[in-house]
């Protein structure tokens, strides 16, 4: 029983999980450098995208995952990874090369580079969104790639602290475009850091009308910057 005049105890709400971040690197374990065209799956499902030089972040709820790293011309390689409350992991994943068999000729399936980069060229001849090119970007000669993407009109350029990014015009404020990485949605600090040199083209659609179905993702009602890379598979 509670005295009178004296307020029961209450109790504070449990609070709300953060998630966790991993800032990760794929690299050779012979050389130590990054390995383009990487690809993590987490628990056999969510796929991300490295960068030119291997690196990618994730950010997911606090618990225990399973991370599947592979690349072309590399062994795949699994990693149990666990994300804690509100904190940032940075690790590198080493990869060793394929095992090649001596004396073997393996006859490989022609390379997909030409096949993408058609589609490429199919949706920016159907005259929807905007392209840069490779001979664009190279003739922009810029050392970022946000210096190029807000010569683009309908894109500005909005920095939040020390970080400036791409914005559509027509976008709401807090409302940013979803950033894909050789075909595969990307974190946006990754894609958005890509080297220009290292950057085969661009597709840029400025809103949902504007974009195909092959770019429809979970946030790209906000625009979409689709960026291909020279060494993806």
């Amino acid at each position: 029983m509670v005295a009178a005049g004296m307020a029961a105890p209450t109790v504070a709400p449990a609070q709300q999980a953060q998630p966790g971040v991993l800032h990760g690197q794929v690299v050779a374990r012979a050389s130590g450098d990054g390995v383009r065209g990487a690809r993590i799956v987490v628990d056999t499902r969510d796929t991300t995208a490295a960068d030119s030089v291997g690196r990618f972040e994730l950010t997911l709820a606090p618990a225990r995952y399973v991370l599947e790293v592979a690349a072309p011309g590399y062994s795949p390689g699994v990693w149990k990874i666990t994300f804690r409350d509100g904190k940032t992991l940075e690790h590198v994943f080493d990869l060793d090369p394929a095992y090649e068999l001596p004396g073997v000729v393996i006859e490989g399936k022609p390379s997909s580079i030409g096949r993408r980069f058609a589609d490429f060229e199919r949706r920016r001849h159907a005259g929807m969104g905007y392209f840069l090119t490779k001979e664009q970007i190279e003739r922009a000669g810029s050392a970022a790639l946000i210096d190029i993407l807000v010569t683009v009109r309908g894109v500005e350029q909005v920095c939040i602290s020390n970080t400036c990014v791409a914005k559509m015009v027509r976008s709401p404020p807090g409302c940013y475009p979803q950033y894909f990485l050789d075909g595969n949605e990307s974190t946006p600090y990754f894609a958005r850091n890509t080297p220009p040199q290292d950057v085969q083209g661009v597709e840029i659609y400025r809103g949902s009308s504007e974009t195909p179905g092959e770019f429809l993702g979970s946030n790209s009602g906000c625009g979409v910057i689709a960026i291909w890379t020279k060494s993806a598979p």
